[in-house]
């Protein structure tokens, strides 16, 4: 995946992905004659190929469909209707349409469905907190148990209390608004801790890649904003601030999940439970400016919220503080997505996958597809040929499961280590690429590289997705 993602970026060999628009011919609507268009294409994308493997086709087809409403649907209804935009080509003022309307479609799904996802979890959630609350108040007690030991609760607090400081300089550096900055500080502290608890308990009730931590986040940049238009504060400056405190809350939850996970395997380990807490603070410190380096190179040679690097939850957290702060926000559309969604939740239809869908670039929907198909089959075959393994466990069980693993649980824990590559090979080779690209080191080979040597590859690494766990299956089914 790495190769291929350099060969497409920073080699020009061949392109990453492949698109085309028709024309539909010519229609008359409101006593005029407009053009339509229809578009597809794909990438070329063995990561998005994997991410479909581990979500599934269900997931898969979801954000598939959410795809087609947004891209077949409805860009070239309103293309019918409107007209392309003055000046532009086909290509270029579907590509606007999309970008400048229909995506805000899916940012109005996308947070009625992180609402409805914590209003969906509201007994669980309340429940993390109360126990958060119960643990507070017991403080820490002095145990001879090495593997109960933790840090001490009231060093705990005062590190809290001072990382207050840190973050009032910032946002009173960003906004210059030095009372309003130190408000929002102190309330940083109790909506980290809600959401810190809410994240660590979903984590683990549900396993991690279950934690609701766009929903959390929504919510958290929705109460902020509404106090901030309390204060009067608008502008560049009260969005500096709100965003500076969903970032804040939202890393904060994410860790916390990824803690609790790490303390669950400790606890299987063996370990002394102050000393992870410590080397997850270290880690943390360590990580913190390498990611800021990371994301700032991404943003400088893509450019976050752009076609190549879609970002949706970004674009969304923006959208959000643009609209209810600064005003900018395209309304009808927003609200079309939240009815959209509103649709979906009555339909019993997961609505996240298909605000995403519609979100994405067309292109990115259709490798999630495929890898969901993968599965699919995959699955089929091997229900097929082990009809008496009929046990329903979740990948999270398979991983951390050490006995009684049967043939099938085996295999799928290839597939889902071999996806889990895909992702991360083109995710650092996308990091590599990206400092080549800021450093205007061009290794280009072709000036206009042909599509088709990356869709031939691409087919070939789907193709080898399911073989691999095929022959895994074959190979432990004859071992057993």
């Amino acid at each position: 995946a790495g190769l291929v993602k350099f060969c497409q970026v920073s080699l020009n060999v061949f392109k990453g992905r492949i698109e085309y628009i028709v024309n539909a011919g010519k229609y008359g609507v409101l006593g005029k004659s407009t053009e339509g268009y229809f578009y597809g294409g794909t990438a070329a994308s063995p990561a998005l190929l994997g991410v479909g493997y581990i979500i599934g086709p269900r997931i898969a087809a979801y954000v598939f469909a959410g795809g087609l409403l947004g891209w077949v649907i409805i860009t070239p209804l309103l293309i019918v209707s409107t007209g392309l935009p003055a000046g532009s080509s086909a290509l270029d003022g579907f590509m606007l349409i999309w970008s400048d309307y229909v995506r805000y479609l899916g940012v109005g799904a996308m947070v009625v469905g992180g609402l409805y996802t914590i209003w969906k979890l509201r007994e669980n959630l309340i429940h993390g907190v109360k126990e958060a609350v119960i643990g507070l108040r017991g403080g820490s007690v002095e145990t001879k148990i090495r593997t109960d030991r933790d840090l001490d609760i009231k060093k705990v607090f005062l590190a809290i209390g001072f990382m207050i400081i840190p973050v009032f300089l910032v946002y009173a550096w960003l906004s210059q608004m030095y009372a309003v900055s130190l408000f929002m500080a102190i309330l940083l502290v109790l909506l980290a801790f809600v959401a810190s608890a809410i994240a660590g308990y979903m984590a683990g009730l549900l396993g991690s890649s279950n934690n609701p931590i766009s929903g959390v986040t929504v919510a958290v940049l929705l109460f902020v904003s509404i106090i901030m238009l309390a204060f009067g504060v608008t502008g560049t400056s009260g969005m500096t601030i709100v965003i500076g405190m969903a970032a804040v809350v939202c890393c904060g939850a994410a860790i916390s999940g990824d803690v609790l996970q790490s303390m669950a395997a400790g606890q299987m380990l063996g370990a002394t439970p102050w000393k992870q807490q410590l080397a997850e603070m270290f880690g943390v410190i360590a990580a913190a400016p390498l990611l800021a380096i990371v994301v700032q190179a991404l943003d400088k040679a893509y450019h976050i919220g752009s076609y190549d690097l879609p970002a949706p939850q970004a674009f969304l957290m923006g959208g959000i503080v643009r609209g209810v702060i600064g005003g900018e926000m395209v309304w009808p559309f927003v609200i079309a997505g939240a009815f959209l969604a509103l649709v979906l939740i009555i339909m019993d239809i997961p609505v996240l996958p298909v605000a995403i869908g519609i979100y994405l670039p067309f292109t990115l929907t259709v490798p999630i597809l495929v890898g969901g198909i993968v599965r699919a089959l995959i699955d089929r075959k091997l229900n097929k040929e082990s009809p008496e393994e009929n046990e329903e466990i979740s990948d999270w069980e398979m991983a951390i499961r050490k006995t009684g693993i049967k043939p099938k649980e085996k295999a799928h824990r290839t597939g889902l280590l071999f996806s889990a590559g895909l992702i991360a090979g083109e995710a650092i080779m996308g990091v590599i690429s990206a400092f080549l690209i800021i450093g205007h080191i061009n290794l280009g080979i072709f000036e206009e590289a042909p599509s088709w040597p990356g869709m031939l590859i691409w087919g070939y690494i789907a193709f080898l997705l399911g073989y691999i766990v095929l022959r895994e299956f074959r190979k432990a089914s004859h071992e057993d």
